[in-house]
């Protein structure tokens, strides 16, 4: 007697049933022991690999399927002091990744007392960053402004709060704008020297606004102000950009200088500067990053 067994096979297999094995076969790899400390070193190599400069990494940690989180960073920038990142959390959407070739990566860092949030989206098959975004909240300035001002004789501290975006070229990719608004309720600027000339003061809580745009030549500084009951700082014009920070860039930047009647040293600084007759100065800030040279205003003998 023979026997006839036929299985009926489904004519058409639901993308849903697809993505339901997938994650179930996901995880039992991950319950019967995903190599984490593996996965974890690799990530750490190919961060210090593939950095532009220096990268220190204390620990790592992976945090579900899609996050890793490291602690105890160090990023050194040449001779200056290094900038540190005391923990910093990156997650990419598992289903960007796995999908799409736009991936799109948020992260969190605690660093100088303060939070500074974001995202990122990365275009896989060129391997280029496309736009990002970042907030930051409460960030101490004091250690942020030593890599940029150095031993010019002006030192930064206070709390800082501000967005950055950064826009690409659409799809050829990479990035090539700017948006910046940085903010500060109390900021506290000190003094040592200007142009050879001894200072030695210290100016607390000055209300301080930085708003801008930049493309790779070069950043407009649409305002600047810098404000407290002893003085009043504003500043417009054009500077080097941050995204290709070079010492050789041009500076032209328009000031206006208005100090308290009372302080004399802030006068004599004012001096640098071209005198209205009102108790207000001006002039530009002009040279290079590296060289920077004051011109009095028209007002100025």
């Amino acid at each position: 007697m023979k026997i006839n067994t036929k299985i009926k096979m489904p004519e058409k297999i639901s993308v849903r049933l697809y993505v339901g094995v997938f994650f179930a076969f996901l995880l039992i790899f991950l319950l019967l022991g995903f190599p984490r400390d593996s996965v974890e070193r690799r990530v750490v190599f190919e961060i210090q690999s593939n950095s532009p400069v220096p990268v220190l990494i204390g620990d790592a940690d992976l945090r579900g399927l899609s996050s890793i989180e490291f602690r105890d960073v160090r990023v050194i920038l040449g001779e200056r002091e290094p900038l540190v990142i005391d923990r910093a959390r990156i997650s990419a959407g598992l289903f960007s990744v796995i999908f799409s070739d736009d991936t799109k990566i948020s992260f969190s860092v605690n660093a100088y007392g303060g939070r500074i949030d974001g995202k990122v989206s990365q275009n896989m098959k060129k391997n280029r960053v496309t736009s990002a975004e970042v907030d930051m909240n409460s960030v101490e300035s004091s250690a942020v402004s030593r890599l940029f001002l150095g031993n010019e004789g002006i030192s930064v501290s206070g709390k800082v709060d501000g967005t950055v975006k950064l826009l690409g070229e659409g799809e050829s990719g990479g990035i090539s704008k700017m948006e910046y608004l940085l903010s500060s309720p109390s900021l506290s600027v000190a003094v040592d020297r200007v142009q050879g000339f001894v200072v030695g003061e210290e100016y607390r809580n000055l209300s301080v606004v930085l708003r801008g745009t930049a493309n790779r030549f070069e950043s407009r500084v649409e305002k600047f102000s810098l404000t407290n009951p002893q003085l009043s700082l504003q500043a417009e014009g054009k500077v080097p950009s941050p995204l290709r920070l070079r010492k050789g860039a041009a500076l032209d930047l328009s000031v206006t200088f208005m100090p308290s009647p009372g302080d004399a040293k802030l006068a004599l600084v004012g001096g640098f500067l071209g005198s209205r007759g009102d108790g207000t100065f001006s002039g530009r800030i002009r040279g290079t990053l590296a060289e920077p040279r004051i011109v009095k205003g028209d007002g100025g003998g």
